[in-house]
């Protein structure tokens, strides 16, 4: 109901997929897809998420691909087009002592192979980029709260990705 409010018609289209992924560290989690005209996607993840007394994280990305359909096969077995574009994401934990969040910006991009069944699904694997820019707020007491700004800073990461197109 509410990707209804936010996207309005846009459902008739049958291009909004709701998927799984998985990644490097035992990133698991659900995602929001939406393939938009003139070979571009919107994708929004959600992950690692836990909502506790002893502990919580809220984890949510978002990337804007292009699509490249540079790879030709037989249309029966699908299609399997390039995609690149930039990746942002916010990140809030606290608990344990501890307690922080950080917003960082990079690029991820990888290849997908779209079904040719009914109803559409993809599978795709991507790589994400160390952020290229990330500022970052932890603390462990409240008087040691410090903001850093960082760049490039982390390691290259990856997903697995698996959608079904619903509406």
């Amino acid at each position: 109901m509410l990707f209804v409010l936010f996207f309005g018609g846009a459902f008739a289209s049958n291009n909004n997929a709701l998927g799984v992924w998985a990644g490097r560290g035992g990133g698991l989690g659900l995602d929001y897809k939406r393939l938009m005209g003139g070979g571009n996607a919107l994708d929004i993840y959600f992950g690692s998420t836990s909502l506790g007394s002893n502990e919580t994280k809220i984890n949510v990305d978002a990337g804007y691909y292009f699509l490249f359909n540079i790879i030709k096969a037989d249309p029966s077995v699908g299609t399997f087009p390039l995609y690149a574009g930039p990746d942002v994401g916010f990140h809030w934990w606290s608990g344990k002592g501890y307690d922080g969040f950080d917003i960082g910006g990079g690029i991820a991009g990888g290849v997908s192979w779209f079904t040719p069944t009914t109803p559409k699904m993809d599978v795709s694997f991507e790589l994400v980029s160390p952020p290229f820019i990330n500022l970052w707020n932890h603390k462990q007491a409240p008087a040691d709260r410090e903001w850093k700004l960082i760049f490039f800073e982390g390691e290259l990461g990856f997903r697995i990705l698996f959608h079904v197109y619903f509406f």
